[in-house]
């Protein structure tokens, strides 16, 4: 990977990063107007709680994703990104395009899959 390619990849992560933090951001200043909001009937009430699970579902994988750009961008740093977590080996260039938070290559992120069922 060229150092073109690595400076794209980088400003491109910190876009995500900022658009994740506003979006998280957005949701918990929502979440906070519907608390403020008084209650309802039960109908309005069980529709807020569906929202707010879905909202706290949303944001622990968001926060995955944000925790792995993060790492990215210290791999950046420290001249170790693009590098498979797992085989040590150079990730291709149109997987990191992809998902430049990828830890892993595709052969390696098969196994993990795999693994996990």
């Amino acid at each position: 990977m060229n150092k073109k390619d690595l400076t794209n990849l980088k400003k491109f992560l910190i876009q995500k990063k900022t658009e994740f933090l506003n979006k998280t951001n957005n949701g918990q200043r929502e979440l906070k107007n519907d608390l403020d909001v008084t209650i309802g009937d039960e109908i309005d009430t069980a529709t807020q709680n569906s929202e707010k699970e879905m909202f706290f579902e949303l944001a622990a994988n968001d926060r995955i994703t944000l925790n792995a750009i993060n790492d990215a961008l210290v791999k950046i740093e420290k001249g170790g990104y693009g590098l498979c977590e797992s085989c040590n080996r150079a990730i291709i260039l149109q997987r990191l395009n992809a998902i430049p938070w990828t830890r892993y290559c595709i052969k390696c992120q098969e196994e993990v899959e795999n693994f996990k069922e």
